[in-house]
């Protein structure tokens, strides 16, 4: 299964939920690569690979392999992370390939994740590819959606996060009808979520209506709380599991890795700890 982790919106959490979520569906006992598709770099960042690995081991290498020659076997892109997946980096090199990728007469240009991820049998290597995608709608966006099977969008429980998902509707809507017909929702997934917060529940009461079970069911029942946690978690180079196996916010990620393990009908061989 390949997911597109994605929202236009900056700041959603897409690298947080990438990260953790990987650990969780790890720990559970799943297969996980996942693969940088950020120029920013954060997931390789918080992985200790930084902004400079060298671009013929990184995902420029699946999207632009006549670049590389004979680079030696194509396995060298996948690196190992302390929080138990596999990773197909991305580094500051990948945006000069989304130049490329932008440039007329470049050939299939929208299919070079697809085909990458072919080329490295992901299918039968891993149960869950989780693809962190850029903010916006960029070249590199739309190999992520030719590419995956399914879209997990996480959003800030706030008006104008909420506002944003109409557009980003609107573009799966497109993908799925002319480009990747068996594209899909994952799910829709609150994240830094307070609570305690009149706006949160209002918000979320919202999205119940857009997106809930009597409207598609692509709303997750779990929400990923606010906690300092995370942000400590990112500074050791590990998944919050990891660093705080018993905290609340823990438990969220099992709980979201469950969930979409059922969707996926990937829970029998899901073991989450509970």
């Amino acid at each position: 299964m390949i997911v597109a982790v994605l929202n236009r919106k900056g700041g959603a959490g897409k690298t947080s939920l990438t990260k953790d979520l990987g650990f969780a569906f790890a720990d559970g006992g799943l297969r996980v690569l996942q693969v940088g598709l950020d120029p920013q770099s954060s997931l390789e960042v918080l992985a200790g690979l930084g902004f400079d690995t060298p671009p013929d081991r990184t995902v420029s290498r699946l999207l632009m392999p006549e670049e590389f020659g004979d680079a030696g076997p194509l396995e060298r892109v996948v690196h190992e992370t302390e929080w138990g997946t596999s990773l197909v980096p991305a580094s500051k090199a990948l945006a000069t390939a989304e130049r490329a990728l932008g440039e007329a007469g470049r050939g299939g240009s929208a299919q070079r994740l697809r085909r990458g991820l072919q080329r490295l049998s992901t299918a039968e290597r891993f149960d869950v590819v989780l693809v962190d995608c850029p903010p916006g709608m960029t070249p590199l966006t739309m190999n992520a959606l030719i590419a995956a099977e399914s879209v997990l969008v996480p959003t800030q429980l706030d008006f104008l996060s909420v506002a944003g998902l109409a557009v980003l509707t609107e573009t799966v809507e497109e993908v799925r009808e002319y480009d990747n017909p068996k594209l899909g929702y994952l799910g829709i997934v609150g994240t830094q979520v307070d609570e305690r917060t009149r706006h949160a529940r209002e918000i979320r009461a919202q999205l119940e209506q857009l997106f809930g079970a009597d409207a598609g069911g692509a709303l997750c029942r779990t929400t990923i709380r606010h906690s300092t946690k995370v942000r400590d978690a990112h500074a050791a180079g590990l998944a919050v599991g990891q660093l705080e196996p018993a905290h609340p916010v823990s438990g969220d990620y099992r709980e979201l890795a469950q969930e979409l393990a059922e969707r996926a009908a990937l829970d029998a061989r899901l073991g989450v700890a509970t």
